[in-house]
């Protein structure tokens, strides 16, 4: 079952780093989508908190299935962070902070990603709880973007 599932785990990160050219689309349609990106990956926040904060914690989730799926479906969202942002379209010039926010969320999102596929492919406890920091460290970078997304929409 484990190797299943480092198999799900590498074959969907993977497949999240394709990179396709984003759609333009009008300022509206842009902040609406964005906005729905900064959602997703606030919920992802909350699902991959199900690794554990202590390395006993990070132990225990390992050790159960159902909830490594749970905390896939996040890593997977992390591991195409940059393509989600990407897919929401271009932003106009007065959106640029809140897309340069959103791209360092991204860059460390992405390492967790990649710190989850370790963790699982070797079952080791210490990458698990690597991962988890590294998305706790980027949680802020989201409340920033959707702060600055609101202020720039005002403009």
């Amino acid at each position: 079952m484990r190797a299943l599932l480092a198999v799900a785990c590498i074959a969907a990160l993977t497949a999240c780093g394709s990179t396709s050219a984003p759609v333009a689309g009008t300022d509206r349609e842009w902040v609406a989508n964005t906005s729905g990106v900064i959602d997703e990956l606030e919920r992802d926040v909350s699902l991959a908190g199900s690794g554990g904060d202590t390395l006993t914690a990070a132990r225990q989730a390992l050790g159960d299935q159902s909830n490594l799926y749970t905390i896939l479906v996040a890593y997977t969202d992390f591991g195409g962070c940059s393509h989600m942002v990407s897919a929401a379209g271009t932003p106009t010039e007065r959106f640029a902070r809140v897309e340069r926010t959103l791209a360092s969320a991204c860059t460390r999102f992405e390492r967790a990603a990649g710190l989850f596929t370790r963790a699982i492919t070797r079952h080791n406890a210490r990458d698990l709880l690597a991962a988890s920091r590294t998305t706790l460290d980027a949680s802020p970078l989201l409340t920033r973007a959707k702060v600055e997304l609101e202020r720039a929409d005002q403009l």
